[in-house]
């Protein structure tokens, strides 16, 4: 990806986005990053796992596919899933930080990747209207990309729970294709439901309270997603 550049009306007069998304649109990730907040309707089509960073921090991710730069729910005529991941749909937008000024705050600003291949100035939503303000479409990149930065904090707050009540565990995943083909898939983690049984009833109490223990169980039943993702491996091998 190229430097995000700062979205204007100017520039960026003529800018449209293909809102579709297809192989020819869209990067092929085998994972996307989710926040808690979409775990309710994204546990009934993929499977949510964690995965630790450079820093050793643990983000939360969907499995979009089995090994590097696969996507099985993406093909040529779109995305095979009712809901899509925010961090997907967001593109090719990013939220960014201007510099403070002398005696002011640090600004908030939207980025686009101008080597993305969702853009285009002949096809797709428009960004601008005519008289520069926001097009429907644009307005609604920007709320998305604003609730997920409002929602930092609590992620935050839901992965420091699972550390600090060590309720994440390493995980593998051996596939045996019908073609003969194995595949393991390492370095993720899910919830250890043994530690999850072992807690004390006043923190599960909390943990309920919070609303985090809800979450807990998002995760451990969109696990029933790996024999989906299995079998569409299995289609994308047979094709």
């Amino acid at each position: 990806m190229a430097t995000p550049v700062a979205l204007n009306n100017v520039t960026h007069k003529h800018l449209r986005v293909i809102p579709s998304h297809s192989t020819k649109t869209n990067e092929s990730t085998m994972i996307a990053r989710v926040q808690p907040f979409e775990f309710r309707s994204l546990q009934h089509e993929y499977p949510i796992v964690f995965y630790k960073d450079e820093q050793q921090s643990f983000h939360a991710v969907v499995l979009l596919g089995l090994e590097q730069n696969e996507n099985l729910y993406l093909s040529d005529t779109g995305w095979d899933a009712k809901t899509i991941p925010l961090m997907i749909e967001r593109q090719p937008f990013l939220i960014g930080q201007r510099p403070a000024g002398e005696n002011a705050e640090r600004q908030t600003v939207l980025l686009v990747d101008p080597d993305s291949p969702k853009l285009s100035e002949t096809e797709g939503e428009p960004l601008f209207l005519d008289h520069g303000g926001h097009s429907e479409y644009l307005q609604r990149m920007t709320d998305i990309l604003c609730a997920i930065q409002e929602k930092e904090e609590e992620t935050q707050y839901f992965i420091n729970t699972l550390e600090r009540h060590e309720l994440l565990e390493s995980f593998f995943l051996d596939v045996s294709l019908a073609n003969g083909e194995k595949h393991r898939l390492t370095g993720y983690y899910t919830i250890n439901e043994d530690k999850l049984r072992e807690l004390a009833e006043d923190v599960v109490v909390d943990l309920h309270k919070a609303g985090r223990l809800q979450l807990i169980h998002f995760v451990i039943a969109s696990q029933a997603n790996f024999a989906d993702l299995i079998d569409r491996k299995q289609a994308r091998e047979i094709e």
